[in-house]
């Protein structure tokens, strides 16, 4: 048993139920580290969960709102009535399968102030097992901040802890769609130690439909819009300080920006504009030849256009996988193939779609609530 040690208020904010919910408070509740406490807030219970607040109500605190109060109100007044050093705060649909999961967390905050917590996906049908790859880049980009810089633009709300100074510093989760990416930034302008670790890790459930996914990825956007409009001068700020690890962060978040940047970089080769310079004088001074010239200069361009995209997908592979191995997280070439190709420029045209929604118009609907 760890008896001693910095004491550990764990929070997890529920809206109705969580299959996985019931599981996770068992985990934790008979996790070795003693000195910790857990509280659970549950927005419009049902039946189900209510059978779990009740067999649990002697070993977590819960807190049963009739109405949607919504994860930022919830976490926030949690918080205020907890005791802890250090707050862990994780999804419900996450779990952990460790009985020493705290303890590491304890062990793994000393000497920072905010800790991410790998992440890893249930791959049990198509969607998860393309999210998995998502998951890998954003565990992957934290692992190198963490690494070189101790900083951190964004984190992961699925699972983090922090230390209570550092959440009351920066004044706790602001009211707005995305917590976690607002709370990494305002500790990172406080100049707040940052951490991630594999030492430990989550499972979590992905969208198993196309409904559920999109609805959860238009929420995101937004969101990341939102983020992106209230600190964007942060942002660029912190960008041009760090582009050692922002960039390469960056690229590994959305693959699809390389073949794109590379098509910009190959079409400004001096070979390539000479070859359509020639096409284009021909053209203007043959005209017979313009059919023939043309089909050349678009068989010219999706040429090129290919050999980016097996380049690109080529070193994405090799960066992937060198990933997967060293965070011990799942990979597969052949779902990969599959994720840079067809799943990924859909799920970036998603993303820009509704990052940009906010800065066009304040009249859009989420399902969610702040």
């Amino acid at each position: 048993m760890y008896l001693k040690g910095k004491k550990i208020s764990v929070f997890i904010p529920v809206y109705e139920n969580s299959n996985l919910l019931e599981e996770l408070l068992e985990e934790l509740t008979k996790d070795s580290y003693e000195n910790k406490e857990i509280f659970v807030t549950i927005d419009k219970p049902n039946e189900k969960s209510l059978e779990v607040a009740k067999k649990y109500e002697n070993k977590a605190n819960f807190t049963l709102n009739e109405q949607r109060r919504g994860k930022v109100d919830a976490l926030n007044s949690a918080v205020e009535i907890s005791e802890g050093e250090v707050l862990v705060f994780l999804d419900s649909d996450v779990k952990i399968g460790s009985n020493e999961f705290l303890a590491v967390i304890e062990r793994e905050i000393n000497g920072v102030d905010i800790l991410d917590i790998k992440k890893e996906i249930v791959r049990d049908s198509f969607i998860p097992r393309m999210v998995n790859y998502e998951y890998v880049s954003s565990n992957f980009g934290n692992y190198l901040y963490s690494k070189l810089i101790k900083k951190c633009f964004a984190i992961n709300g699925v699972a983090f802890a922090i230390k209570r100074e550092a959440f009351e510093e920066v004044g706790g989760f602001s009211k707005v769609l995305s917590e976690d990416l607002d709370i990494a930034v305002k500790t990172l302008l406080k100049n707040c130690q940052f951490k991630f670790t594999d030492k430990v890790a989550v499972c979590t459930k992905a969208p198993s439909n196309w409904r559920s996914w999109f609805t959860q990825r238009k929420r995101w956007g937004i969101g990341t819009g939102l983020w992106i409009k209230n600190h964007w001068r942060d942002l660029i700020k912190y960008v041009a300080k760090y582009p050692h690890v922002a960039i390469p962060s960056i690229i590994i978040l959305f693959p699809t920006l390389m073949p794109i940047t590379l098509n910009y970089v190959f079409s400004n080769f001096l070979d390539y504009k000479i070859f359509s310079f020639v096409l284009m004088l021909l053209a203007t001074q043959l005209s017979f030849l313009i059919p023939i010239l043309s089909s050349a200069s678009m068989a010219l361009v999706l040429f090129a256009s290919l050999v980016n995209f097996f380049i690109s997908f080529l070193l994405f592979s090799a960066l992937f996988y060198s990933a997967s191995r060293k965070l011990k997280l799942h990979f597969n070439f052949l779902e990969f193939l599959i994720y840079y190709f067809f799943y990924q420029p859909l799920a970036f045209f998603t993303l820009i779609v509704g990052i940009i929604t906010p800065f066009l118009s304040s009249k859009y609907k989420v399902d969610w609530k702040v």
